[in-house]
């Protein structure tokens, strides 16, 4: 026969068991039917502990921007954008896909090529003032590919020389909101920023590629 003092904290364990449960109920996201969940670990590796994002994708409707053709972005498009592309997380579909096509190739049709084989040269040497002043000029580039570049030429400098003029460049950008996010994760030694498609990257691999 048990006592009043094993009675009570049996009760006491249901009941902590029972608070548990509820407690991993309400931290589970309620996702709606039809939607596509979200990697949150890899959201939270890109973007930093502090972003929201509802846990799931869904398809959305939008209007282009160039033709007004009416779309739809499904949810295994966002989830590739913002997961493996690391697009921002306030960004959405504003092209057709044709639109799009025409679009990146007028892009690249009118990119500075030479400009961008400059700046990945300068990776290679310690910074000067030339040097200094040609990333400057990147990172007000119009072209995206093109204030990527030079972003990632303050990161190397930085990692490879100890650069300290890069590094309070680098936290000065982390300021404006359009370099925040990933800027951020450099100055925090966990993300590399590559030209073209952003790639999570560890310190110790950006070191092994850099010694």
């Amino acid at each position: 026969m048990k006592s009043n003092k094993q009675r009570k904290s049996e009760i006491q364990l249901r009941r902590w068991k029972r608070m548990e449960a509820q407690r991993e109920v309400a931290s589970c996201v309620r996702m709606p039917a039809g939607v596509l969940a979200a990697d949150m670990g890899r959201l939270a590796l890109i973007h930093g502990p502090h972003f929201w994002h509802p846990g799931y994708y869904k398809d959305c409707a939008y209007r282009c921007r160039d033709c007004g053709a009416n779309g739809v972005w499904s949810a295994c498009d966002q989830k590739w954008w913002y997961e493996q592309v690391q697009g921002s997380l306030d960004s959405r579909a504003s092209r057709c896909q044709s639109c799009r096509a025409r679009y990146r190739n007028w892009r690249q049709s009118h990119c500075n090529a030479s400009e961008m084989a400059a700046l990945r040269e300068l990776w290679r040497d310690r910074p000067d003032r030339a040097a200094r002043d040609r990333v400057e000029q990147g990172l007000v580039a119009k072209d995206p590919a093109l204030r990527s570049l030079a972003a990632q030429a303050l990161a190397w400098w930085w990692y490879q020389f100890d650069d300290e003029a890069s590094q309070e460049r680098l936290e000065d950008m982390e300021l404006e909101k359009s370099w925040a996010p990933r800027i951020h994760r450099i100055l925090k030694g966990e993300l590399e920023l590559r030209p073209g498609v952003q790639r999570v990257c560890r310190v110790e691999r950006l070191q092994q590629a850099c010694f």
